[in-house]
């Protein structure tokens, strides 16, 4: 990994210097020659600084490149538009892609809290599934990769923002599900740097108090008459802002284009290139505790979580972590044999990214555009989730004497399963007429008669002393993936400019795409006690004086080193046709777009789930023995292929209108019908699916997502007064799906012990709706009073009211005794209609203040702050154990010094006030009791405590 990286940094600086020397000859040629042509990429001002602050930008005349076929400024498009220029993107100093998403109306990133990668977003109170969804990430107008939600590889991965960023817009609706790919929710473009007339470049370091270290850079110019050139990245390392005791982030990416313009402006031409090579640290949720409750929460009297009464389980909220240096690296074992796991690879996108595009205009007002992007590498995911079983060492490892030594042993016992290593390894077996003296044998007797076992004890791993009492242990769940990914979108565009009742711009475009993803899954199940520097635990049966009997319960503190799982095959073939047309009437003062959509998949699924249960005990290894392992008599195996081969399409249609009262006001109306064809986390779980019968006959589900919006809204834009309105409805159709439940009361069930074995059951296939709808606003607001000058009010509000229709269904739940042990089951009714989607607040708020003192006092310094603030949630939508997780806000602040005329000093504060609260988080149960039986417990996962960052940034 290292050479790697530091082979793709040493061709970024090889690159840099060979093109310097070209673009400052070029620069001396244009100097000389003042008629040159002059390339029409960018402005030619674009990328030369000023020695005091930016002006401030009219926003009437921001130009937007996304959602439309031909230049238009953010006032008078017909759809809802946010933008971000690559100013304002470096004052909020995002940690992540998701954190820089939470700055744009209608978009919840969740606080960003998972780190710098594989975050989550949610658009408009659409559902929160993981990932982006619904909301396609873009660079310079075409897919990073085609589908934007794959398992274990978010679309987030592949988009890093850096100095070589020149903005990012974000569309919702309307156009962006005409022109673009799943763009249902929101379509997201990562607008990229391009060389102008000049030569210009940049360089920033950035440090922070958590052992982090970035440099960006980029290079950018003319390098000949009509060409112009661009190259950039970075490289960043990092303990990780929570601290795991080792490097956590490590990585860059290097990325680079050139530009061709004719002479005329008529013919374009690009290329481009992205390297990634990247290692971030995956944080997930951590233990809590929180007051005693007796009764489940309903929707009526939820369980509500109140801000000052959680408490941590061992672990610091700000900067804790369940990651140590103790529990970095663990084995797992499967089809490959044994392999050892390095947590600190964190989520590893190392892919390649190659784009041609071009334009050429014809006579009589035609143009033809085309875009080629293919994408291919590898994306690792190395996570470790927190199970929800926080106990006291004596109590964990009697649970686990109970349901891990005793209940399997006992079912060996009672199935006449002699050569299990449970039951000859903690229990003697009569050496004959075993299964007659075991037949009908109640668990009481089994233990009295036969047992050699007395417990469990718990040694560290790393030294070997035995773990105390009053430690808290806990699981820890691996999710390990690798995939190889690749995919490959042609763009083809023709527009026809003509007059017609005014003017029109018209649109036909055709689009291809192909991708394959094939991903490898495996999970796991760790014993670590629950502490600042978690340390892995081992597990070992022992008798009443202490001694060990029988095989370990772990090994390497794997209690099961190869859980489930999967292992597929996905190959995607689409096809897509549109038309857009752009009409300017009534004296330009009314602009329509209306627009269709056709699209195709063609999809190929090949799966194999982790569910053949196999021993691996190795052969010289005596089953039962103290040298044998229990934890590797069940490796899940991937077993028969399940396949898919299916088409799926669908129409989309978008209507929107803008009509301009003035140069500074506008309003505007949208109307459209987008859809959503399966995800590749939707084939890969419509492979295992066979016929889905209900009442005897065959159901056919519908798997394409349809999402029906209409909006509303104004915007008045000046210089000094800014402000955009929208009112939205989305109404998203609810889609089949199939609940599959335990049908516990058949008389097929076998039982042990009379306790019903729940896995022999047959399983009932249950139909049900799930859709969402919701109705909202959103408000934009920017102020520049006269009266004070360099003062910015700016902010947005976000006020919405999702609602799930359908979706009610059967669950089954264990029953346990006062031991822990099952007992049996019982079913639950599920009910979701009305409720308000899982992790969704109602109310959003970002106000961003900002003062620039050299008007004022001639000292070139910019201060700012940031206020967010996220209503309350529900954990879920579900009608049981409702838990409303409680509203919370973040105070960002920061200020920025023009040392000279080409370095700027950076100082960004996040989380100013060290808030305390929860992103997300599981529903609470009242039967989970804390450690010490006072409080009950639950695992969410916090926000980031303060961080300090401080950077240097040198602009030429």
């Amino acid at each position: 990994m290292n050479q790697s990286i530091t082979r793709y940094i040493s061709r970024s600086a090889a690159l840099a210097i060979c093109l310097a020397p070209a673009l400052v000859f070029a620069q001396q040629q244009g100097s000389a020659a003042p008629g040159a042509a002059v390339p029409a990429t960018v402005p030619a001002t674009a990328a030369q600084p000023s020695a005091d602050a930016a002006p401030a930008v009219d926003p009437s005349t921001v130009v937007i490149v996304t959602g439309v076929t031909r230049t238009t400024t953010k006032k008078n498009a017909t759809f809802s538009i946010n933008t971000l220029g690559s100013e304002e993107i470096q004052r909020l100093a995002p940690m992540s892609t998701a954190d820089l998403l939470a700055n744009f109306p209608g978009i919840y990133s969740e606080g960003s809290s998972a780190g710098e990668a594989s975050n989550n977003i949610t658009v408009r109170g659409l559902p929160v599934t993981g990932g982006y969804r619904y909301a396609p990430q873009l660079v310079d107008g075409l897919p990073a990769y085609e589908e934007p939600e794959a398992p274990f590889m978010n679309n987030d991965v592949f988009v890093r923002d850096d100095l070589m960023t020149e903005s990012v817009e974000v569309v919702k609706g309307g156009p962006g599900g005409i022109l673009y790919s799943n763009g249902l929710g929101a379509t997201v473009n990562h607008v990229t740097r391009t060389g102008g007339d000049r030569l210009a470049g940049g360089y920033k370091v950035e440090y922070a108090d958590y052992g982090f270290l970035r440099q960006d850079a980029f290079i950018s110019g003319p390098l000949a008459r009509n060409l112009t050139g661009a190259v950039g990245g970075f490289y960043r390392r990092s303990d990780g802002v929570r601290d795991t005791g080792y490097t956590a982030d490590r990585g860059g990416q290097v990325r680079g284009n050139l530009v061709y313009t004719s002479d005329d402006r008529k013919t374009t031409a690009r290329a481009d290139a992205l390297l990634i090579n990247d290692r971030t640290a995956f944080f997930q949720n951590l233990p809590i505790s929180v007051p005693r409750f007796s009764n489940p929460g309903t929707p009526a009297n939820p369980t509500r979580i109140e801000q000052d009464t959680i408490q941590p389980l061992g672990i610091d909220f700000a900067h804790g972590t369940t990651a140590s240096p103790y529990n970095r690296r663990f084995n797992m074992i499967g089809e490959y044999g044994t392999r050892t796991i390095d947590q600190a690879d964190g989520i590893h996108p190392n892919f390649r990214m190659f784009t041609l595009s071009g334009s050429h205009e014809l006579a009589d007002g035609w143009k033809v555009s085309a875009g080629l992007r293919h994408t291919e590498g590898s994306s690792g995911f190395n996570a470790v989730f927190t199970g929800n079983d926080t106990a006291t060492a004596s109590n964990f490892l009697n649970a686990r004497y109970q349901n891990d030594v005793i209940s399997p042993a006992h079912g060996a016992a009672l199935a006449c399963n002699l050569n299990n290593a449970k039951l000859i390894g903690y229990f003697n077996v009569p050496a004959s007429n075993a299964c007659a003296a075991f037949a009908n044998i109640s668990r009481e007797d089994f233990i009295r008669k036969y047992g050699k076992a007395a417990g469990v004890a718990g040694r560290y791993l790393n030294d070997g002393s035995p773990v105390p009492s009053s430690a808290n242990l806990n699981f820890q769940v691996p999710f390990i993936a690798d995939t190889d990914a690749s995919s490959t979108s042609l763009d083809l565009k023709t527009q026809k400019s003509f007059q017609f009742q005014g003017a029109h711009d018209l649109t036909f475009g055709v689009y291809k795409s192909r991708y394959n993803y094939a991903p490898n899954f495996q999970a796991g199940l760790l014993v670590t006690d629950v502490a600042a520097q978690s340390r892995p635990v081992d597990l070992t049966v022992v008798d009443a004086q202490g001694r060990q009997v029988g095989p370990s319960l772990t090994t390497g503190s794997a209690i099961l080193p190869g859980w489930f799982g999967f292992v597929s095959q996905i190959h995607g073939d689409g096809n897509a046709a549109y038309l857009l047309d752009h009409w300017e009437t009534m004296g330009n003062k009314l602009k329509v777009d209306a627009g269709v959509r056709w699209q195709d998949l063609k999809a190929g699924v090949t799966r194999r789930d982790r569910n053949v249960s196999t021993d691996l005990t190795p052969p010289n290894v005596v089953p039962g023995s103290i040298q044998d392992t229990a934890a590797d008599n069940e490796i899940s195996l991937p077993g028969d292929p399940h396949t898919l081969s299916k088409t799926f399409r669908a129409v989309g249609w978008s209507l929107g209108a803008n009509y301009s009262f003035s140069k500074a006001f506008a309003v505007y109306g949208l109307a459209s019908s987008s859809f959503r064809l399966p995800s590749l986390q939707d084939l890969n779980d419509l492979s295992t699916a066979g016929a889905t019968v209900v009442n005897g006959q065959t159901v056919e589900i519908s798997a394409v997502e349809r999402i029906r919006q209409y909006e509303m809204g104004l915007r008045y834009l000046t210089r000094g007064f800014g402000a955009s309105v929208a009112a939205f409805y989305n109404n998203f159709s609810p889609r089949s799906s199939v609940n599959i439940y335990r049908d516990i009361t058949s008389g097929t069930c076998a039982t042990q012990g009379g306790v019903t074995q729940i896995n022999s059951c047959p399983e009932v296939a249950q139909l049900y709706k799930r859709g969402v709808r919701n109705i909202g606003a959103e408000v934009e607001l920017s102020w520049r009073p006269a009266t004070i000058d360099g003062l910015e009010l700016k902010g947005n509000v976000v006020l919405q009211n999702p609602k799930v229709t359908g979706a009610n269904y059967t669950v089954t739940q264990e029953d346990k005794d006062a031991q822990g042990v099952i007992s049996g089951y019982h079913y639950v009714q599920i009910s979701e209609d009305g409720r308000r989607p899982r992790r969704l607040p109602k109310v959003m708020v970002n106000l961003m203040p900002s003062f620039d003192l050299k008007p004022l006092t001639d000292v070139p310094v910019s201060v700012y702050a940031q206020y967010q603030y996220y209503g309350s949630r529900y954990s879920e939508a579900t009608d049981t154990n409702v838990t409303l997780y409680p509203a919370y806000h973040i105070v960002n602040a920061g200020a920025q010094y023009q040392v000279s005329e080409r370095w700027r000093a950076h100082l960004h504060v996040a989380n100013l006030t060290n808030q305390l609260s929860f992103t997300e988080g599981d529903p609470l149960f009242n039967d989970l009791l804390s450690p010490d039986g006072t409080r009950n417990r639950g695992v969410a996962r916090p926000l980031f405590g303060r961080t300090i960052r401080f950077s240097m940034t040198y602009m030429f």
